[in-house]
């Protein structure tokens, strides 16, 4: 009997420390992507070895692009949280105390991390351990609209347009060209609004070479600002951005048709006609929803129906009787301005992408 009572306070000892001992056991998630550019700066800052060498922590590491078990973990573990889909991102920590759970979201943990454990093991899971904003560093929606509001104010888009209702206005009614202009409206709206939804989708495949990605289309975005500086200051070195001269006799031959079938073609030549014109800024945008893990629908339809807007005022103007020639001397005359604002934006969205 007393070997019996021994053994069971020994028993109940063991279990004691044990309990002690798991108190301040913590468990990290690592989730990260090949490609990865940020990911690949956690993985040589050594920061995941270091935490996985602290006593007391475990980790395990999930990849989410190509691993569908590790990518289903990740899905499991950010909706646990409570992170809506338009913000997920890696790298992606979770990391769980006795009693609660926290997560870092981004480079910020390679400052941070090893805080938040230590953190988490001292205070036992008692809810002090407060996650990073994962909304820090997201293109807010303001940005998003000043960057649409500039790119709009644009003399290609204006120019074809222009042309288009005074061709309309000589060879019909009113009425008609309003029509045409607002058809023709429509569809640039639709071609830039699935060429976004595509880039941005391509940007996201190729995961293996994302860094560079990103690299190419700063440098891009960069050197479109330069270039609208020099048609400003230097417009007679070197070519434009415009409209090439080549399409111009095509866009005119389809503008002489007045139908409706031709302004829809009309409004898919000039789309793609004017990307070196006006694609710069949104490539930019389209490169930063990437970077930021900030992308929603919503997003690239509020971008596109700013960037059609003063078409749509044009149109109505020019329908309620204001002079296409005016409007054609105004834009001629402001030129300058448009394309040194636009080049501004180009600039910083290029230091931002190569810089951050």
């Amino acid at each position: 009997m007393k070997k019996f009572n021994l053994l069971l306070v020994g028993l109940l000892v063991v279990l004691t420390l044990v309990s002690f001992a798991s108190a301040g056991d913590v468990s990290v998630n690592y989730f990260y992507g090949e490609g990865c550019h940020v990911c690949a700066a956690v993985a040589e800052s050594g920061l995941i070895d270091r935490v996985d060498g602290l006593e007391g922590v475990s980790v395990e590491k999930f990849e989410v692009y190509h691993d569908d078990s590790g990518r289903e973990k990740y899905i499991e573990t950010v909706s646990g949280f409570g992170i809506s889909q338009y913000d997920w991102g890696v790298p992606f920590v979770a990391i769980e105390c006795e009693n609660d759970s926290t997560y870092i979201m981004g480079g910020s943990m390679i400052d941070s991390l090893e805080e938040k454990i230590v953190t988490c093991e001292q205070n036992g899971g008692d809810g002090n351990v407060s996650p990073i904003d994962p909304n820090a560093h997201k293109i807010t929606l303001w940005s998003l609209i000043v960057a649409a509001l500039i790119d709009s104010i644009n003399p290609c888009a204006f120019g074809v347009l222009i042309f288009l209702m005074l061709s309309l206005l000589n060879m019909g009614s009113a009425k008609r060209a309003l029509r045409a202009g607002l058809l023709y409206t429509f569809v640039v709206f639709v071609v830039y609004f699935f060429a976004g939804f595509g880039i941005f989708s391509a940007i996201q495949q190729f995961t293996s070479v994302t860094y560079y990605i990103y690299m190419f289309s700063g440098v891009l975005v960069l050197v479109l600002g330069l270039w609208q500086f020099k048609d400003v200051f230097f417009p007679k070195i070197g070519p434009t951005l415009q409209i090439s001269s080549k399409a111009k006799p095509l866009m005119e031959k389809i503008i002489r048709k007045g139908t409706l079938p031709a302004m829809v073609l009309l409004g898919i030549v000039v789309s793609l006609f004017e990307l070196p014109c006006t694609g710069g800024i949104y490539l930019g945008i389209l490169t930063m929803m990437s970077i930021n893990k900030t992308f929603a629908v919503s997003y690239l339809l509020i971008y596109n129906l700013i960037f059609v807007l003063p078409l749509v005022i044009l149109t109505f103007l020019i329908y309620r009787g204001m002079s296409p020639r005016v409007l054609q001397k105004w834009t001629q005359g402001e030129r300058k301005w448009m394309k040194l604002g636009a080049g501004v934006v180009l600039v910083l969205l290029g230091l931002y992408i190569l810089l951050f």
